[in-house]
């Protein structure tokens, strides 16, 4: 609504008292008190038809009655200069009057309106025989009743300047806010908003040097409802005063200068109370007793300062706030991981190989490799091979640019060949298989060759990432062979794919997630990666490894338990598994 500035004559404004402002019916349910020229009421509004007098709605209201040269003319005119500013609360009316008297003390209940609820029927009760007249000449009624008790706190004086909007739901209110056990994420989120308003302002040369959290309104978008608390930048206070959220140098320097110093003092008063559930000590030298959270430590500091030019200016303090709220809501991310491996029953050397890298970015985005490889050729050609792979794997730089996606699939394969290439030239009658997972932050790539498995264990699910590259396989998939029978298949051991085999691989050649329909896929908390030889799942299946995960185990537990499984069954063949568990932390 178009805020409406009229003049008219005198009118009272006291505890249940009934009058009009503009287009509006107001009841005075309330003194909210007093701050320095303002005298601050709760309300009900009601807005009706002017026709036929017919109310359409009615809501708590804000009303404020001050001189017309002081703070609530500095609203208007900050009002002017922030337009239509979002985080800005709608005023429904100003409104100047000749001749206004303001009382904090209720009326008897034989005055204006008599109830024992002002909440209950107040549409039904609301007549004009309730509403305190508007008028021009003397009143005997009003000489009687108003201007022979006349206490502190009350007065009669010339022009004074009333503004009129709706008031938060105290529920929802910033002092309400303050009262709660809030998550930093929250804290942040409130005052990277109040900061950013307080820039913006800044930016149309007005500061703000104190607030009333009872006026500012929480949610998605924080709303102020009272804007007396700004001054223009530059202007000079001509007496000190002392506030909540008021830097300690407007108390004591008489002749204060307004900048925005002042509201980064502001922010870090309200940021300090959210923390610490009480409000910072006041005085030239406030000892502050600062909880040790990083970064949130250092910024309070900074901005309660009392010394001015050591505080951070707004544009600053609001960068700050947002990246220590991006920092908290991204998740700090730890890995699990162990292996073990075994020369199994029957064989003499253990032509497995296994490795695990770790890499941090930052603190922040993890990255980490796992690599299981099976040779063959015999033992030493065998051995040699999957050592070569996994080596030239865990040796291999790890470029600055692996931001996305499509990069990091791509910087996979170019291992996987690297890989190859190592392995052709060096290994005359041998060959490897070879199964990498790369995960970096909560994002998962994989590149396979062989008949070595990847699988992620989710929820108590096991699924297979990888497919085998065996005759075997080929025979189930084209219906040829069940699969009960390929457990006894003389073939069961011949591959179709390994690394060794020729110089160059083909496009295709090495497997990735593209045969889910993605590059990558995202990771969740207490997913486990598992990578293993044929020794054991051939020996372990998967149901079997499921379980074993899935029981109340460590990692390395359960990885000890399946080669003892292994052992236990023959373990005709060398076996090596290794797990990766995701742990995510999301608190400060």
């Amino acid at each position: 609504m178009t805020t409406l500035l009229t003049e008219s004559a005198s009118l009272s404004v006291q505890e249940n008292i009934c009058c009009y402002i503009a287009n509006f019916r107001i009841e005075i349910l309330s003194h909210l008190g007093q701050f320095a020229d303002i005298h601050y009421f709760q309300a009900t509004i009601y807005s009706y038809e002017t026709e036929t007098d017919e109310v359409n709605s009615e809501k708590l209201g804000l009303l404020r009655v001050g001189s017309t040269d002081g703070g609530l003319n500095r609203e208007l005119q900050l009002r002017q200069a922030l337009g239509n500013y979002k985080m800005v609360a709608e005023l429904l009316a100003a409104v100047t009057e000749d001749s206004v008297y303001v009382s904090a003390k209720k009326i008897e209940e034989e005055a204006s309106v008599s109830r024992s609820d002002p909440y209950e029927n107040r549409v039904d009760e609301f007549s004009d025989d309730n509403l305190v007249p508007i008028i021009e000449t003397e009143s005997e009624y009003l000489e009687e009743e108003f201007y022979e008790e006349i206490e502190i706190g009350s007065e009669v004086t010339g022009r004074k300047l009333i503004l009129l909007s709706y008031l938060p739901n105290p529920e929802e209110t910033l002092e309400a806010c303050l009262t709660q056990d809030n998550c930093l994420e929250q804290i942040l989120f409130l005052s990277s908003q109040i900061c950013q308003f307080f820039r913006y302002t800044s930016q149309q040369s007005w500061c703000f040097i104190q607030i009333f959290p009872q006026f500012i309104q929480t949610g998605s978008l924080v709303k102020f409802f009272d804007l007396t608390g700004a001054y223009s930048v530059g202007d000079r206070l001509s007496s000190g005063f002392i506030g909540n959220y008021c830097a300690p140098e407007i108390a004591y320097d008489s002749n204060c200068t307004i900048d925005e110093l002042k509201s980064t003092y502001t922010v870090g008063s309200l940021l300090y109370q959210a923390i610490h559930r009480q409000l910072p000590s006041q005085g030239h030298s406030p000892s502050l007793d600062i909880k040790p959270i990083p970064l949130l430590h250092q910024i309070i500091k900074t901005c309660l300062s009392p010394l001015p030019e050591e505080r951070f200016p707004l544009s600053q303090l609001l960068n700050l706030l947002v990246k220590s709220r991006q920092s908290i809501l991204t998740p700090r991310l730890h890995w699990e991981a162990y292996a073990q491996s075994t020369v199994g029953l029957s064989r003499l050397q253990n032509e497995d190989s296994y490795g695990i890298r770790q890499h941090y970015f930052s603190n922040l985005e993890p990255l980490i490799l796992g690599i299981v490889a099976d040779g063959m050729g015999g033992m030493t050609q065998g051995d040699l091979a999957s050592n070569l792979a996994v080596q030239t794997v865990l040796d291999a730089p790890i470029p600055a640019d692996l931001m996305n996606q499509s990069q990091r699939a791509e910087w996979l394969i170019s291992l996987v060949e690297k890989a190859n290439e190592c392995v052709t030239e060096r290994v005359r009658e041998g060959g490897t298989t070879l199964s990498i997972v790369l995960a970096t932050g909560q994002d998962l790539a994989i590149a396979h060759v062989g008949d070595s498995r990847i699988y992620l264990l989710r929820k108590n699910r096991l699924c297979q990432l990888s497919e085998d590259h065996s005759m075997v396989s080929m025979l189930i998939a084209s219906g040829q062979l069940a699969y009960e029978e390929s457990h006894t298949h003389p073939d069961r051991n011949v591959l179709t794919k390994s690394l060794g085999s020729k110089p160059r691989l083909s496009e295709g050649y090495i497997q990735t997630l593209s045969r889910f329909g993605t590059v990558s896929m995202p990771l969740e908390d207490g997913d486990i990666l598992i990578l293993c030889s044929d020794g054991v799942w051939d020996l372990v299946p998967p149901n079997e490894l499921a379980e074993i995960f899935t029981c109340d185990r460590t990692i390395n537990s359960a990885v000890e338990l399946t080669i003892e499984q292994v052992l236990a069954r023959g373990a005709h063949d060398n076996a090596t598994i290794l797990a990766l568990k995701l742990c995510i932390n999301h608190s400060y």
